[in-house]
């Protein structure tokens, strides 16, 4: 009987922890719908587990931006004061923790790691690692959004 109540107990919290899981994504979904402009920019570089160079840019004179729709689908705008704006189309999905854009000119998808998703601010991350002469390496950027 006790591993029973065990086994019962276990199945009670993997449903529990699968509805809060997507309970979650639902809520990202919701609050990430409508238009975001970057307002600053975090740029880490890591050989190994070692912080080597990083520097943040506040987005002064430019700045990138999403208008994500409820549909999926949506823009994605870089303006620069000096050379003006574009705009691509995009369609956009949430899974688990994960923001996935892509471009439909160019079918590529970024993929970026969600930190936060609030009813003003955003704050997603794209982590790039390769090699080079035998060491790890790794460049993490994170970008803050307000929703305008």
């Amino acid at each position: 009987m006790n591993n029973g109540m065990k086994a019962l107990f276990g199945a009670v919290l993997v449903v529990l922890f699968s509805m809060f899981s997507v309970s979650c994504s639902k809520q990202n979904d919701k609050n990430i719908v409508g238009k975001w402009q970057s307002t600053m920019i975090n740029y880490q570089s890591y050989e190994g587990e070692n912080l080597v160079e990083q520097s943040t840019e506040n987005c002064i004179n430019w700045y990138i931006g999403f208008n994500f729709k409820s549909d999926g689908t949506g823009q994605y705008i870089e303006y620069d004061s000096e050379y003006g704006s574009s705009t691509s189309q995009v369609t956009w999905v949430i899974m688990d923790d994960k923001l996935m854009v892509t471009s439909e000119s160019e079918q590529t998808t970024a993929t970026f790691d969600i930190h936060s998703i609030t009813g003003s601010q955003m704050v997603l991350s794209v982590t790039e690692e390769y090699s080079y002469d035998g060491l790890r390496a790794k460049d993490i950027t994170t970008f803050t959004f307000k929703k305008i």
